[in-house]
């Protein structure tokens, strides 16, 4: 009997051993191909180098427009690129009705009008065989750093800096599409309204360009696996290890109410409106502009991955799963 593949993003190895051999003509205008922890690719023509982006929103029910638009522009600037084209592939579950798509097209359309950011093409259809909203958002940006920053550019003694709090876009789903099992476990009715409006923080666009434009040495946004799951990606793809402090990581007090209430890690809380910033070189006054911690730094590779907190090590020694789709699947059964 064949293994059942896990919710969420492919495990690593069948990744590599399924998916990364089968990238079709080897062209040499391509200057950054797909690659575990690479949430983006780049192009060179004449001139100019053009970042691409693909992102599917899965795991929300009532904001997927909104979020499909901000986790690929995010992925476009954390490798120096300035988002400006956007794309979508919109599937509707059998039964929607016209203000059901009302909604995810205005969505995209505010995200895309605060970023400055052009719709320039994209399909929407009716889909029988798909039970929520699914939106592939694809986003096109033009290089605006001195080069294409990837998440495999971590090199040992370099720091870690975290800006904005991890679990924002998991607390602002589950606000949004579970506010009574939240009220039910404790958060109250206000606490939920304010992380319902986090979806207002997903962006770390200005934030990921300021630093490409200093320097950074790898850039990531924590999406799915949540910051652990972020800085397990950056280590894999440049080979080294890591140590983060629990206590240095800048949580928002909500989102930690949320998570200790359904008994979830914030860190491994899907994460978009975080940023990982890995440099040799921290700017201090670009730290206070940002609100960015220092919160660890680079190890080599043979000390591993480890996150201390009061309770002593946690080593991370794999793929994270993310505290989403746990909550999802317990919820669902």
């Amino acid at each position: 009997m064949r293994a059942v593949l896990p919710i969420g993003k492919l495990p690593e190895e069948f990744l590599r051993k399924h998916v990364l051999p089968y990238l079709g003509y080897r062209r040499g205008d391509v200057v950054l191909w797909p690659g575990f922890g690479e949430d983006a690719g780049a192009v060179k023509m004449s001139k100019k180098t053009y970042i691409f982006s693909t992102d599917p929103i899965t795991g929300s029910k009532g904001l997927v427009g909104w979020l499909a638009v901000q986790a690929s522009a995010n992925d476009v600037a954390v490798c120096g690129g300035e988002p400006r084209w956007f794309s979508s592939t919109i599937l509707m579950p059998r039964g929607s009705r016209p203000n059901d798509i009302d909604r995810v097209v205005k969505q995209i359309h505010t995200a895309c009008r605060e970023l400055k950011v052009a719709i320039v093409t994209g399909h929407t259809e009716v889909a029988p065989f798909v039970s929520e909203p699914v939106v592939v958002g694809h986003m096109v940006g033009v290089l605006v750093a001195d080069r294409v920053v990837t998440s495999a550019g971590a090199k040992p003694g370099d720091h870690i800096v975290v800006v904005k709090s991890p679990g924002l876009e998991g607390s602002a789903i589950l606000a949004t599409d579970f506010p009574e099992q939240l009220i039910s476990r404790g958060v109250d009715k206000r606490e939920v309204a304010l992380a319902r409006r986090f979806v207002r923080y997903i962006s770390v666009v200005k934030e990921a360009l300021a630093y490409a434009k200093t320097g950074a040495s790898a850039l990531h946004d924590p999406t799915e696996g949540g910051l652990l799951g972020g800085l397990y990606e950056i280590a894999r793809a440049s080979g080294v290890g890591f140590e983060v402090y629990r206590d240095k990581i800048p949580v928002n007090p909500i989102v930690s109410k949320i998570c200790s209430r359904l008994d979830l890690d914030p860190l491994k809380l899907i994460s978009s409106g975080s940023l990982i910033v890995v440099a040799k070189h921290i700017n201090p006054k670009l730290l206070k502009r940002t609100g960015g911690r220092v919160v660890g730094k680079i190890l080599s590779r043979k000390k591993g991955m480890n996150v201390y907190s009061e309770n002593g090590r946690e080593r991370v020694k794999g793929p994270v799963y993310d505290e989403l789709w746990r909550f999802l699947e317990e919820y669902a059964s």
